[in-house]
């Protein structure tokens, strides 16, 4: 736990380094395509950044070793609560997130009928003009307001009775085209991914931006395939702003006026767009706050250095491990027949002579076997050169890690 917790904390300025990073190249972007890829390759950074810091935190490649004395290992209990808020957080938001997605699919099978004959066979048409080659449903729904797209496996376009009744058929198809161009880039699949990300790393304001930036440039992209399709971009805007008023409240579904719409509407009539980058000071109050918490971070394992630098100004020597009784522990029988593996950091005290008298589980591993089975041989078998004041030995406590990893041989 608290290696994801430390990773959680090193997001912080790693979240905030690649925000900034996006904010620099966007503008150096004017193909919308470009500016999309751009935004949804830096989240999927953001993503990929704590997974990455939490296997170098956890040792990984260094299979097998047991790691005396570990500074970087030192846990804090508020390193704990942190973990615990995030995880009623990512329980809160996946919760949410399942609700929605409930009341997304309810949306076609309730209500709903059969398109006019007229209307599928002017869908199916925009589908193939559209090269849309993925099976498409089209359905009537009297629970909606604005045309949306629905699922991504198998993908439902619902097209609202009200639209049907009150828009032009040009404006119509032009709004079906913007849902089928969603479904032509794939961007079902990437909005699952998008609620992910949001859920996970939800604590960070710069993954709320950076995903704002992917919805934003995603419309766009679409909007650019409608009207590649109905070729009137007056007519089009037309038919994005008398939908206004009958904006979806459902976010799991990709809809028709989906984005900022006056954003969207002043960019296809080549009006002065009001530029979303973040303000120079923002982001360099924002770069600020990730250095501090970073250094805070990365000042941690420092800690056991600054007190053992202490005691040596009382006259204290260090601990000194014996190294030939450091060896693994013998892997617990159940534990390789289950494939249980982890780290356990122990709070141990050593004696006078050298001997440990006490070792507790500070960092469980998540499995009582490899726990108790480390407890037991580092109280049993290991040994240091005690400490020295004023040349007699006195007892010392310290923390040393475990690691019992399947893959190495001398772990079996």
């Amino acid at each position: 736990m608290t290696d994801i917790g430390w990773s959680l904390i090193h997001f912080s300025w790693q979240g905030l380094l690649l925000a900034a990073l996006l904010n620099t190249i966007l503008p150096l972007c004017h193909d919308t395509a470009a500016r999309h890829n751009c935004a949804l390759a830096t989240l999927g950074m953001m993503a990929l950044a704590p997974i990455t810091t939490f296997l170098i935190i956890h040792g990984f490649g260094n299979l097998g070793t047991a790691l005396s004395g570990t500074a970087a290992s030192t846990p804090a209990p508020w390193v704990n609560w942190l973990v615990m808020f995030w995880l009623a957080g990512v329980a809160t938001l996946s919760l949410r997130a399942l609700i929605g997605w409930h009341l997304v699919q309810s949306l076609t099978r309730r209500d709903v009928s059969a398109l006019p004959a007229e209307l599928s066979r002017r869908c199916h048409d925009l589908q193939r003009r559209l090269a849309v080659a993925w099976p498409v449903r089209f359905l009537l729904s009297h629970r909606i307001e604005v045309p949306m797209v629905i699922g991504w496996l198998k993908p439902v376009i619902l097209i609202p009775a009200s639209a049907f009744a009150g828009l032009a058929p040009q404006q119509l198809d032009a709004l079906i085209s913007h849902e089928l161009a969603h479904i032509r880039r794939f961007d079902t699949v990437t909005n699952v991914l998008l609620i992910a990300a949001e859920t996970v790393l939800f604590y960070h304001p710069a993954v709320w931006w950076v995903s704002r930036q992917v919805r934003t440039e995603r419309e766009h992209c679409c909007d650019d395939l409608a009207i590649s399709v109905c070729g009137d971009v007056a007519m089009y805007v037309e038919a994005l702003t008398s939908l206004e008023a009958r904006k979806a409240t459902v976010s799991l579904a990709l809809a028709a006026n989906g984005g900022r719409l006056k954003t969207r509407v002043a960019r296809l009539l080549g009006a002065p767009v009001q530029s979303s980058r973040v303000s120079l000071f923002a982001m360099a109050g924002l770069a600020l706050i990730g250095l501090v918490l970073g250094s805070v971070a990365m000042a941690q394992p420092r800690i056991d250095s600054q007190h053992g630098q202490a005691r040596t100004a009382l006259g204290i020597t260090e601990l000194q491990p014996i190294q030939e009784t450091h060896t693994l522990p013998p892997y617990p029988k159940e534990s390789v027949h289950l494939k249980e593996q982890g780290r356990v950091l122990l709070g141990v005290t050593i004696g006078t002579d050298g001997a440990v008298s006490r070792a507790v589980v500070v960092g469980p591993s998540g499995h009582q076997r490899l726990d108790i089975a480390a407890a037991q041989f580092v109280k049993s078998h290991w040994r240091w050169q005690p400490a020295m004041r004023a040349g007699k030995p006195v007892a010392m406590t310290t923390r040393v890690g475990v690691v019992f990893k399947l893959k190495h041989p001398e772990a079996q």
